[in-house]
């Protein structure tokens, strides 16, 4: 990464994830403020008209390593970087198979290290990276032992990566956003969930974009929960710093 090319260029915004839930509502956010933005997915090429207007599509398969070495990574001045890809998992790991462990170990960690690799050493300017990781990597959860550990090592590497991208450029940045129960159907497939006291995701986009573009400090990490008092079911409630383990049960 280097510093030699000017702060004046205009932001643009790269989303790892974009096409659906919190992802394309973090796209739609990006692309609404003016942002040039690139939206990285498998199916990034068959969104509708009405979804995917303004944006740039780069098809990316994170579980693909040929996709990743040889996806587009130029960012043509200082950028917001949103890493958000994901996929849930429920299931006793006795029961999981080898492809499941494989499928969402790329998908959710080593797929966009790889990824993110190729874009830092490739960017030109500054890089705001803006994690979108889950409270599932430190909540006592059950059945979930896959999912929670890759989500817990996705916040840990995002956590490592402040030293390098600060000594890399002073003006890089890392926001790590641990966010728990998000209204996205498509997200918690064969669950029966009540997403009515689930957070509703343009508004968590909001929040995230809010505080990306007001953070000052090279790391800020923030917990955005959904409340479950009566009355204010599925409330986002803001708070900052990380949050220690929960024990098992």
């Amino acid at each position: 990464m280097t510093s030699a090319t000017s702060q004046a260029q205009p932001a643009v915004a790269a989303v790892i994830g974009g096409t659906r839930g919190l992802g394309h509502q973090l796209a739609v956010r990006c692309r609404d403020a003016g942002l040039r933005t690139f939206v990285y997915g498998r199916s990034v090429h068959d969104l509708p008209p009405e979804r995917s207007r303004g944006f740039e599509p780069r098809e990316l398969d994170l579980c693909d390593a040929d996709s990743v070495a040889s996806a587009d990574v130029s960012l043509p001045g200082p950028a917001y970087v949103f890493w958000v890809a994901g996929a849930f998992l429920k299931k006793p790991l006795a029961k999981t198979e080898d492809a499941e462990i494989d499928g969402l170990t790329d998908l959710l960690l080593t797929g966009p290290l790889k990824l993110l690799r190729r874009m830092l050493a490739a960017a030109p300017s500054s890089v705001r990276l803006v994690t979108i990781a889950s409270s599932s990597g430190w909540k006592r959860r059950e059945n979930e032992s896959l999912y929670c550990a890759l989500k817990a090592a996705q916040a840990t590497a995002t956590r490592g990566l402040v030293p390098e991208l600060v000594e890399a450029h002073p003006a890089n940045q890392v926001t790590l956003i641990q966010p728990g129960g998000l209204a996205v159907p498509d997200f918690h497939t064969g669950l029966e969930i009540d997403y009515g006291t689930m957070m509703d995701p343009a508004e968590v986009a909001g929040i995230i974009w809010d505080l990306a573009r007001s953070q000052r400090e090279s790391f800020c990490e923030v917990q955005i929960l959904r409340s479950r008092e009566p009355g204010q079911e599925g409330v986002p409630q803001v708070s900052f710093g990380p949050r220690l383990p929960e024990p098992p049960l």
